[in-house]
């Protein structure tokens, strides 16, 4: 039985298109394996810098495509490792920490700051970088030994602050009187009164 030509060229086609995708799979491998065999030659007295900048989510998982498309999201998990690395690393003598407008919160702040006083301790200095600085970039900062900004740069930091709104007078106005209970003893001296109506 012979074979028909629109059969012989899908079959062309077909193995041609394999051949291809497999010649892909084969380079992406090659490549994944000559990026993870590149280890960065560190010589003595040098400083490390790292960037904090991002959601920093808590952990990012490895992906091959990651490194090949870009460099993958820095997650808050390897920051604190590089902090701790270079802590007792002996040719890291610096730390320079380029904080770009992170948007952590400041649960991971905290986190961020408490590596910087770890890594400190150990003596060695950080210097923090910053061309815009919101208030948890400068609480981060401000753990750091020097914080460098350039004469361009901005600094938006308003500071702590929390408001308590009181409704006494509105509702006095309103004819709305509170009726305060008390049950056991009070730490507080008490500051409301019950008014009869």
């Amino acid at each position: 039985m012979a074979m028909s030509t629109t059969r012989k060229v899908v079959l062309t086609i077909s193995g041609i298109v394999l051949g291809l995708i497999l010649i892909g799979f084969i380079g992406v491998a090659i490549l994944v394996s000559a990026i993870r065999g590149q280890r960065p030659s560190i010589k003595d007295n040098s400083v490390l810098t790292l960037k904090v900048s991002g959601p920093l989510p808590d952990y990012v998982p490895e992906n091959a495509f990651n490194h090949l498309f870009g460099t993958p999201p820095q997650s808050l998990t390897s920051l604190v490792s590089q902090f701790r690395k270079a802590k007792v690393d002996k040719r890291i003598t610096a730390i320079i920490v380029d904080i770009d407008a992170s948007e952590t919160g400041w649960a991971k702040a905290e986190e961020v700051r408490g590596a910087i006083d770890d890594f400190r301790a150990s003596g060695k200095p950080v210097y923090a970088y910053m061309e815009t600085g919101f208030n948890k970039d400068y609480y981060i900062a401000a753990a750091c030994d020097k914080i460098y900004l350039p004469p361009s740069g901005e600094l938006f930091v308003t500071g702590l602050a929390a408001d308590v709104m009181f409704f006494r007078g509105t509702l006095d106005k309103l004819g709305v009187y509170p009726d305060v209970y008390q049950i056991g003893k009070s730490k507080a001296p008490a500051t409301c009164s019950r008014k009869n109506r």
